[in-house]
This record gives structure tokens, sequence and C-alpha cells, in this order.
């Protein structure tokens, strides 16, 4: 049993590095498609806008359905 707790603990943190890594990766992709595929910079502003605002407005949205 102990065993198999020393490999989650490492396995854990490896998954969450992963994550950022892929969450990370994702978005600087999608910034650059856009950015060449517009060839200016109002796609850029208008998907960092978008997620600036509409992250912590879903996260609220869903706060609120959520408490009782």
């Amino acid at each position: 049993m102990n065993r198999r707790l020393d490999n989650m603990a490492v396995l854990f943190p490896l998954l969450a590095v992963l994550m950022v890594v892929a969450v990370a990766g994702g978005l600087g992709v999608a910034f650059t498609v856009i950015h060449e595929t517009t060839h200016s910079e109002i796609g850029v502003l208008i998907l960092g806008v978008s997620l600036v605002v509409g992250v912590p407005a879903v996260a609220a949205l869903l706060q609120q359905r959520l408490d009782p």
C-alpha cells in the first residue's frame, strides 16, 4: 500500500506539469495561428479578451448554479 502512495506522489505532480504544458502550448499555438491567418493583432486581442472575461464569467455562473 505504501508503494502505491509513493508512485502517486510522483505521478500527480508529473501529470500537473504535463497539463500546464499542454494548455500553455495549445494557447500559444492558437494565438500564433490566429495572428498568422489574420495578419493583424485584432484576432489575438479578441481571443485574449474573451478568455480574460469569459473564464471568470463561466466560473461565476457555475458557482452560482452549484451553491444551494
